[in-house]
């Protein structure tokens, strides 16, 4: 009797701790939010805090008790008018928005609180139990647009440096290429300047401007396009290659295998032929 007594208290006892656990586990916890909390730098065009609680809050019965349970406070304490949006999707996600059709303008760089009452309930009735606070700042819009059109400045400024310093290469190659009127050459002045003969002047300019045309040539040259030459018979160069000496047949008869191997054999035998040519025509000149 006293054994039976035993194992139905300790059968109670486990059933008290199991119930327990089951009613903890089931309780409501917010497990996430974005932004988070303390966060700074949030966006001021779409202000509102995503919520993400450990059980679904989707319920008719649970949406009306929890509407009025979000409120969102600006820096001077005042509650700022808000939207509140329970997903059907996602269980347990909760999105409390700032309504802009009420003519809310949120401010940048300044701090916002969420405020999330304990009383909030789930779609089986149990609280969160404490209040949960989320606070957040804007980020600074105007710090942001003078970095904005400081990085415009720079960004124009390099582009107007290399558009002034190309022009400037550009005519100092056109001052290098222009040529300067030059005062006519003459003999009977420069002899008398130098006390040379004539004809030893007329030679010496002579020479003076044959060397003045090779330079331009040379000049001329160097700045023309290079051309490619075109390879006229690539049998030469590649392996395995044969020159085509005549069109492919056309006809039923001149297409079928036996003309196309006696095709093949009379090319192969006439490049033969030419490499038996070239070969020869090599040895002669040795």
């Amino acid at each position: 009797m006293k054994r039976g007594t035993l194992i139905a208290v300790l059968a109670a006892i486990m059933v008290m701790v199991s119930s327990a656990m089951c009613f903890a586990a089931g309780g409501l916890e917010l497990k996430s939010s974005y932004p988070e909390d303390g966060q700074k730098n949030t966006s001021i065009e779409n202000l509102g805090v995503k919520l993400q609680f450990s059980n679904p809050i989707n319920s008719d019965e649970a949406k009306a008790t929890d509407e009025s349970l979000f409120a969102i406070y600006d820096e001077e304490g005042k509650t700022i008018p808000i939207k509140v949006l329970f997903s059907d999707k996602s269980d347990g996600v909760v999105l409390v928005v700032a309504d802009i059709d009420e003519g809310f303008v949120a401010k940048n760089n300044s701090d916002y609180k969420l405020v999330i009452s304990g009383d909030l309930v789930d779609n089986e009735g149990n609280t969160l139990g404490a209040d949960k606070t989320i606070t957040f700042r804007t980020y600074n819009q105007r710090v942001n647009n003078m970095v904005n059109m400081a990085m415009m400045f720079v960004m124009f400024g390099g582009i107007m440096f290399l558009t002034v310093r190309q022009n400037n290469k550009k005519e100092e190659e056109e001052a290098e290429t222009k040529e300067e009127p030059k005062e006519a050459f003459n003999p009977y002045k420069e002899a008398k300047r130098t006390g040379k003969t004539v004809e030893e002047v007329m030679a010496e300019q002579a020479k003076k401007e044959e060397k003045l045309a090779k330079k331009k040539a040379r000049r001329k040259k160097s700045s023309e396009p290079v051309h490619e030459k075109k390879i006229e018979n690539c049998a030469e160069l590649l392996n395995n290659v044969y020159h085509v000496h005549a069109p492919a047949p056309v006809s039923k008869e001149d297409r079928s295998i036996e003309a196309l191997r006696a095709m093949r054999k009379a090319e192969a035998k006439a490049a033969k032929a030419e490499k038996e040519a070239q070969y020869a025509k090599k040895s002669r000149k040795r």
